[in-house]
C-alpha cells in the first residue's frame, strides 16, 4: 500500500512515522517541491493535498488530513465513480488553542501589550497603567461556536470566574444574525470558533463590533472568513478601547500591506494558536493509528464525509 505524505517532515519525524507502520506500506514524503509525481499513485494521503491532483491519483482511497477546517475541499468538484473517504484531525487542536484563547485574554486583560510598549520605551508607567488592568474573572465572555474548542476554552476561563455564554450553530440557524448582535451587546469578550461557510463570511462585521461593551475584545481562532477585516481596522483605530486578537486571516501568510500588522490594538498570533513542540509527532500518532485500522479493516475515526458522485 503507498502512502504519500504531503506535509514536509524533518528525518526524525519520518522516521517515527516509517517504523510504525507495517512492514507492506511504502512511505513517499514530499521534499518540499510539491511534486506530484511522489503522489500519483497513492491509496492514501496524509496531509491537504492540492484538490487538482485527486482526479489524477486513481488508487487514492483516504485522505487523512493535517487539519480540523476542511476549506480547500470548498466547491471542489469529486471524481464520479469514486469513494474517497476524508479524515480530519476532529479535537487534536482543542487544548493548544483553548490555551492560546486563555493566553490572549489574560495578556489583554493584565495589559502586557501596554508594559512591554513601556519597557521599549525605557518609561515607568506604573501609576498609568496599574488602576487599567482588569480581571478575567468579571468578565462576561460570548463563544460563537461551541465544538471541542469551545468547550476547552469555557472550562478555563471559568476556572477564573468568568461567566461564560454560548451562541452556538443551532443558535445561529435558529436567531441568525440578528440574535448574535443581540447576545454580544451582553458581553466583554467575544471568541470565535466557527468555521468558513456561506453563512459565516463576513459575519463578524461592524454592526457587531459597535454592538458590543465598552473596552470589548474579539477573539478569532476559527477562520479568517468570518471576520470582516476591514470593519475591524475601522473600528480599531476609531476606538482605542477596543481590542482584537486574530489567529487567523482572511489571506496567509499576510500580505506586508495590510493594515493589521499597523494598527495597534490588534494583535496577531499568526496561525500559531495551535502549535506545540512536538505537534508533528502527535499528529503522526493519529495517522498511525488511522492507517492501522484501514490495514484491519476498521471504521476510521472522524471522518468528515463519504463522497460518491
Amino acid at each position: 500500500m503507498n502512502i504519500y505524505i504531503y506535509p514536509v517532515l524533518n528525518e526524525r519525524e519520518a522516521n517515527y512515522l516509517t517504523q510504525q507502520l507495517p512492514a507492506n506500506a511504502t512511505c513517499h514524503f514530499n521534499d518540499g517541491s510539491n511534486e506530484f509525481k511522489r503522489a500519483k499513485d497513492a491509496d492514501i494521503a496524509i496531509g491537504n493535498i492540492p484538490t487538482d491532483w485527486i482526479n489524477d491519483m486513481p488508487c487514492l482511497t483516504t485522505i487523512l488530513l493535517d487539519s480540523v477546517g476542511i476549506d480547500n475541499f470548498n466547491g471542489y468538484d469529486w471524481p464520479e465513480n469514486r469513494r474517497i473517504t476524508v479524515c480530519n484531525l476532529q479535537g487534536f487542536f482543542s487544548a493548544p488553542v483553548a490555551e492560546e484563547i486563555v493566553a490572549n485574554v489574560l495578556s489583554v486583560y493584565r495589559q502586557l501589550p501596554a508594559l512591554q510598549t513601556a519597557k521599549t520605551s525605557s518609561a515607568w508607567e506604573k501609576d498609568a497603567i496599574r488602576f487599567t488592568k482588569r480581571l478575567v474573572g468579571e468578565a462576561d465572555i460570548l463563544i460563537l461556536g461551541y465544538g471541542s474548542i469551545g468547550q476547552q476554552a469555557a472550562a478555563l476561563l471559568e476556572a477564573f470566574g468568568a461567566t461564560i455564554h454560548c451562541f452556538d450553530t443551532t443558535a445561529m440557524k435558529a436567531k441568525g444574525k440578528n440574535g448574535l448582535i443581540e447576545a454580544v451587546a451582553h458581553c466583554d469578550i467575544l471568541i470565535s470558533t466557527i468555521p468558513a461557510t456561506d453563512t459565516t463570511h463576513n459575519l463578524l462585521d461592524r454592526e457587531v463590533f459597535n454592538k458590543m461593551r465598552a473596552g470589548a475584545m474579539v477573539i478569532n481562532v476559527g477562520r479568517g472568513q468570518v471576520v470582516n477585516e476591514d470593519d475591524l481596522v475601522i473600528k480599531a483605530l476609531a476606538d482605542s478601547t477596543f481590542t482584537a486578537c486574530l489567529d487567523v486571516t482572511k489571506q496567509e501568510p499576510l500580505p506586508a500591506h495590510s493594515p493589521l500588522w499597523t494598527t495597534p490594538n490588534i494583535h496577531l498570533t499568526q496561525h500559531t494558536g495551535g502549535g506545540c513542540g512536538n505537534e508533528n509527532i502527535k499528529k503522526i500518532d493519529v495517522y498511525v493509528r488511522q492507517i492501522r485500522r484501514i490495514f484491519d479493516g476498521e471504521q476510521l475515526e472522524h471522518d468528515v464525509f463519504f463522497v460518491k458522485n
